[in-house]
Parts: structure tokens; sequence; C-alpha cells
């Protein structure tokens, strides 16, 4: 079987969706073997990796490196929304797969204050959950300063093992830092670029002077047996003040909002 893979990964030609849906099905089943070991999130790595080259969605390594430094005007040019939003569905699935298979004392060590357990994703209060991070779009691209501008600040991950996790990478690094200032981007999707608040799914024109924008947060659904999280539930809400108090609007996902089951 391993020899077979490797005919079909090291074909020039085209393959064949049979041979493709081989390879997606030889993957799976890895999962499911090390479902229970510490290679899980390597192998889910790989998997996505397959699943993107698949449909065409570039990871999201490969999408910081293509379009990490283009202006939004550049950006909505050369990539269709739908595709760009999944691109950061992939890097929030990234994100949520470096907790899966693990414990509560486990994510603990990971993280640089205490998560919380117990609260649940709500639709209509967009504010629970852990803080992962806020996500500040300083400058777009456009306009006189033409260079992309984005902080990370705020959360539970440290800059270094943060940047990491979005790209599947789940090396631990012992840093304490939680802000980072780039001169790229790492999220794609309309709802995402923008420094503007949203409210109502509106860009809200009055807030320009604001950077505050993006809030990824997190749930943990864990196995009452083995005490390992085998669910996360992981959203990016957009945040604006209105009438001096912060509110917070789902962003557009596929799925109609930008929350995302990973198991």
């Amino acid at each position: 079987m391993l020899r077979k893979l490797q005919k079909i990964l090291c074909r020039e030609n085209g393959q064949s969706m049979v041979e493709w849906a081989l390879v997606a099905l030889f993957v799976v089943g890895i999962v499911y073997m090390f479902r229970e070991s510490n290679i899980l999130p390597q192998v889910t790595k790989s998997y996505n990796n397959v699943g993107s080259y698949l449909s065409s969605t570039p990871t999201s390594e490969q999408a910081i490196n293509k379009y990490g430094a283009l202006s939004n005007s550049e950006l909505r040019e050369a990539v269709s929304n739908q595709e760009r939003i999944a691109m950061d569905d992939a890097t929030l699935r990234n994100i949520a797969g470096a907790f899966l298979g693990k414990t509560q004392t486990e994510i603990r060590a990971m993280l640089m204050s205490q998560p919380s357990w117990d609260a649940k994703y709500d639709r209509n209060a967009l504010n629970k959950g852990t803080l992962l991070f806020d996500y500040y779009i300083n400058s777009t691209g456009d306009g006189e300063n033409g260079s992309v501008k984005t902080r990370f600040d705020n959360g539970v991950v440290a800059k270094d093992n943060l940047v990491n996790w979005m790209q599947g990478n789940y090396t631990q690094y012992p840093s304490t830092q939680k802000q980072m200032e780039s001169d790229n981007r790492y999220f794609f999707s309309d709802d995402l670029i923008y420094t503007q608040g949203v409210y109502n799914h509106a860009i809200i024109e009055d807030n320009k002077d604001d950077s505050y924008a993006v809030s990824v947060r997190c749930a943990f659904e864990f196995d009452k047996t083995t005490g390992k999280a085998k669910a996360i539930q992981i959203w990016a809400t957009r945040n604006a003040q209105v009438d001096g108090s912060w509110v917070r609007d789902k962003t557009q996902g596929i799925n109609g909002d930008m929350s995302i089951r990973v198991e």
C-alpha cells in the first residue's frame, strides 16, 4: 500500500479520482489508527494537506506565503471570497487541532492563563468561550501606506506558538509573549481584512480610527472516560464600538458563519 501511495504521489501525469480517493482513505485510516496517540496532530496536518491539494485550496502556510503581503484590493482581485473563506477555515481548524486529544492539564500547559472549560459556543453570546487572541488590522496595504500591517494581542496563546499552530505546526515553544506585529496578513476573507468594525454584517464607516478587528475564541469538549479533548468549537467574530460599548458580530463562513467544530 505504501509503494502504491508513493507511485500515486510521485506521478507526473494527472491522477484519477479513484487513485486520490485511495490516498484520502489511506490517510483517514492512519488518523483512526493513531487517534489516541501523541502523533495525531501530525497525522491531521498530513490529512489536511492532502485535502487542500485535492480541493485546490492552499494550506495556511501556502496562503500566507502567496497572499500575505497583498493589499486588500489586490487580494480581492486575485482570489474569490469563497476561496478565501476556505483558507481561513483551514487556519482555524489548524489552531483547534493543537488541542485535540489533550487533557485539561496538557492544554493548560500550552496556554499562558487558565482557559474557560465550561463555556460553550452560543450564537447569541459571541464573547463566551476562551479568547485565544485578538487580531488587529492596522493597515490593509491600500492607500498611502502601501503595506499590510497586522498585530496579535490579548490572547492566551504565545505569539510564537500561535503563528505555528495557524500553519499546522504544533511545536511548543516556552514563550510568554502574546503580542506580535507583522507585515503579513494571516486571515483573508472579506469579514476579516478590514480595519473597521462590523455590526449586523455591515462595516461601520464611522469607526475608521479604531483598529480593533477580530477575536478568535474556542470551547472545549472532553471525553468523560479518557479526559481528553474530543472536539473543539472555534469561531471568529468582528468587533465594533457602538454607542460606547463593544459589540460582536459573526463572521461569514462556509456554513453561514465562521464557527467550526473540529473533532
